[in-house]
């Protein structure tokens, strides 16, 4: 979790201009997306002469005249008192009150509480004021409506509509079931989607042998092969697919291990060890379906390990009973892009390992918040990356490129490459880096951005040590992580679903895509942090921060919103206590807000479930002796509906300090952690190149060394390794162990909706806290 030069340089570029800004008025402490568009009265000003008196002899009689003896309007002669009153031409005139919706579903644009007609404006009555009102699911709307992207509309009828199916293929066995979750959509309009009244859907299978299906739930039936199941709207006839895969698994077998490529479903070319509690190990190479059988006994238990080419490997140990295990396994990716100061891609040095290039400039739209700085974030859907967090999850991989030749940031030299995370963009007064830079596997990806503008004179106080970090000393990243994510609040959002990447491997087959922003971030959702995770007698995770985003059905979140907060931004003020308060200014500690966009541009679903997680990371700088690590909590509201107001948080997962790896020996020991269901150890290539270990219970474990199964397998243990983890996952209550990893249950690559808690934590050199 090493800090790249970004940020350092981005906060320098506003050093300069701090104190100017032009943004005034719109930023506040309270500030909020939905707040932007409230305005202040714009009659109730704290100076009492206005410039703008008609010509004396064109006043007309009026029953509290305001014109002084300069012939300029003067609300101070106006009664009392004066907030209540405008001078208007010379005659006072009571300040817009509303009191009901009704009343400002026009006079609230003509007022200019309200500016973005696409969304209701309503009355707040207490202050009499009018502001603009976001649905966040069907059910804040009326009778008949639904909401569509923040907007209540009357629902379509169903016949103009096509059925999705929202479920990713799968792999089933004779008698495994899988529920399939469809709604239907609007083809003119993403934002239009609602459940399938009962009984419109007919379901039919291309072969009832290999699946059946009756009422969306498909079981494996007696043959193996391949189906297409077809979901077919009976109004219109407009229908949707899905394939599926079924296996037959002997009955004398003991142990089916079903290995295929996470998004083609693909067997793999694979080696497949089987190491018994005693006895020689079976070493065999997967058969070409991608399906290893053995009836082999399985005695005191086995342990398997699939060493997958061009894949990430996959250990499952202690193996007791007669098991089928599906592994979708994830390709080895593996990106180093460098662009030239023209920022074109330089293939003599850009290493692209099973990746294609995804670039873009994110578009304003309807976007015309003002600010100096402009700054985006962009990524790809986030899945059970998150259980091991890092920058480069949420940020992109870094890139080597230049600034723009005409930047207006000081004392930083175009001609000078600098490394920066590719999802990253920012300017100041004009472009610096105009564009974002992605690596993704092929297949089709969704391309989320968070986009806006900032007013400089909010993070003045931290340029210093910015200027300090650019100049070789050191940054407190954790700080300036709560400095500036909470200045996203009136960012909007863009999302993009169907980002298809078909060429890897070549820097010149770049995919261009420029997102538009088209939501604002008009939902919140207060969290009342906990207490942060100690790392034993070192401190504790400090840096805090809090995403929020649309839960797919196939395991994926799509941030649609961010935030974030630190154990303390001033240490001699607050010292560190393990406790993230959303305000440091007030003596109580008070909830973080969160923001969030509206389901848009084809999130929203019946289906679809807004869901935040909280991660408080360990950023380690200079001689701190933390460990990198984190830990996250996991909130999910109810699919269909708005973000919950006030989630409950619960706590934190702890971390296994007494866990430790020793290279010479190659013997990891992982401390069992209260709370935790299931417990892996993560080996992370610096190149992508990683290899995970399914502990299930066992608190020992010798790593074997592959090239003595395998002589021409390298050792993902020892070579080039960047991290060594621990990561413990508390499953969601409800979710059955014996279904993890089962055809038709919790699928490893889906796992991000099933799990409430995770945490991890670098033993790769030993922890040196006092409690071991």
């Amino acid at each position: 979790m090493r800090l790249a030069l970004t940020l350092p340089v981005l906060m320098l570029s506003l050093a300069p201009l701090a104190g100017c800004g032009d943004d005034d008025g719109q930023q506040g402490a309270t500030d909020t997306a939905a707040d932007a568009t409230v305005a202040e009265d714009t009659a109730v000003e704290d100076t009492a002469v206005e410039d703008t008196a008609p010509e004396q002899d064109s006043v007309e009689v009026c029953e509290h005249a305001c014109l002084n003896e300069f012939g300029n309007n003067d609300k101070s002669l106006c009664p009392d008192p004066k907030s209540e009153w405008s001078c208007v031409a010379g005659c006072c005139e009571p300040v817009f009150r509303c009191q009901s919706d009704d009343d400002c579903a026009v006079r609230g644009f003509e007022e200019g509480h309200c500016s973005d007609d696409r969304y209701a404006c309503h009355c707040d009555a207490d202050a009499g004021t009018c502001f603009t009102w976001y649905c966040g699911g069907d059910g804040e709307c009326g009778d008949g409506e639904l909401c569509a992207a923040g907007s209540c509309r009357a629902a379509p009828a169903t016949a103009g509509l096509t059925p999705r199916i929202l479920d990713a293929p799968t792999v089933l066995v004779a008698g495994a079931t899988k529920a399939l979750h469809l709604d239907l959509v609007d083809p003119g309009d993403a934002d239009v989607a609602l459940a399938a009244p009962a009984g419109a859907v007919s379901w039919t299978s291309s072969d009832d042998d290999v699946a059946a299906v009756a009422d969306g739930v498909v079981t494996g039936g007696a043959t193996a092969g391949e189906a297409t199941i077809t979901a077919t709207l009976d109004a219109s006839g407009a229908s949707a697919t899905w394939a599926v895969r079924n296996v037959l698994v002997d009955a004398d077998d003991t142990l089916t291990i079903i290995a295929v490529d996470d998004r083609s479903l693909a067997p793999l070319s694979a080696k497949v060890v089987v190491v018994p509690a005693s006895g020689a190990a079976f070493i065999s190479d997967l058969p070409a379906d991608g399906v290893f059988r053995s009836d082999m006994a399985l005695g005191d238990g086995v342990d398997v390990h699939v060493f997958a080419d061009g894949h990430d490997w996959v250990s499952w140990l202690a193996i007791a009973d007669a098991t089928v295990i599906y592994l979708p396994v994830a390709r080895t990716v593996f990106s180093r892009v460098d662009k030239s100061p023209e920022g074109n891609i330089v293939p003599e040095t850009t290493i692209l390992q099973a990746a294609g290039v995804v670039t873009g400039a994110p578009q304003d739209g309807l976007y015309s918040r003002e600010g100096a700085l402009e700054l985006s974030l962009s990524s790809f859907a986030l899945s059970t990356a998150l259980f091991d967090f890092n920058l480069q999850v949420l940020l992109g991989a870094d890139v080597k490129q230049y600034l723009d030749p005409d930047h207006h940031i000081p004392r930083v030299d175009a001609s000078e490459p600098m490394t920066a995370p590719g999802g990253i963009t920012f300017g100041l007064a004009g472009p610096a880096l105009p564009e974002f830079t992605l690596a993704a596997p092929r297949g089709t990806h969704r391309l989320w951005t968070l986009g806006g503008r900032l007013d400089i004179n909010d993070i003045a106080e931290y340029t210093s040590e910015i200027i300090a970090s650019i100049g070789g000393g050191e940054l407190d990243f954790t700080r300036i992580v709560g400095a500036v994510f909470p200045l996203f609040r009136n960012f909007w959002s863009a999302y993009v679903p169907d980002v298809e990447v078909t060429t890897v491997e070549d820097p010149g087959a770049v995919v261009r895509v420029d997102p538009v922003l088209t939501s604002p971030m008009g939902l919140s959702t207060s969290l009342d942090v906990p207490p942060l995770p100690a790392i034993g007698d070192l401190g504790w995770a400090d840096a805090l921060f809090l995403l929020g985003g649309a839960l797919t059905v196939d395991g994926a979140m799509v941030p649609l919103g961010i935030n974030g907060g630190a154990d303390t931004a001033d240490e001699e003020k607050n010292p560190p206590d393990g406790v993230a308060d959303g305000n440091e200014r007030t003596e109580d500690k008070d909830p973080f807000e969160l923001p969030l966009a509206m389901l848009h541009s084809g999130l929203k679903s019946p289906h679809t479930a807004y869901m935040v997680a909280a991660v408080a990371v360990s950023i380690p700088a200079g001689d701190d002796p933390r460990p990198d690590g984190g830990s996250a909590i996991l909130v999910r509201g109810e699919a269909g509906q708005a973000p919950p107001a006030a989630p409950d948080m619960g706590s934190f997962l702890g971390f296994p300090i007494q866990s430790t790896w020793s290279k010479g020996t190659r013997e990891v020991s992982v401390e069992a952690l209260d709370g935790a269901d299931l417990q892996r150890l993560l080996f992370k290539g610096r190149r992508g190149e990683h290899w995970t270990i399914w502990l299930n219970g066992r608190a020992s474990y010798t790593v074997p060394v592959p090239a003595e199964l395998f002589p021409e397998l390298p050792d993902r243990a020892l070579a080039d390794v960047d991290l060594v983890l621990v990561n413990s996952l508390d499953l969601a209550d409800g979710v059955d162990l014996d279904a993890v990893a089962a055809p038709g249950g919790v699928t490893l690559d889906e796992m991000l909706g099933e799990v409430d808690r995770v945490s991890f934590i670098d033993i790769e050199t030993p922890i040196a806290t006092g409690e071991q």
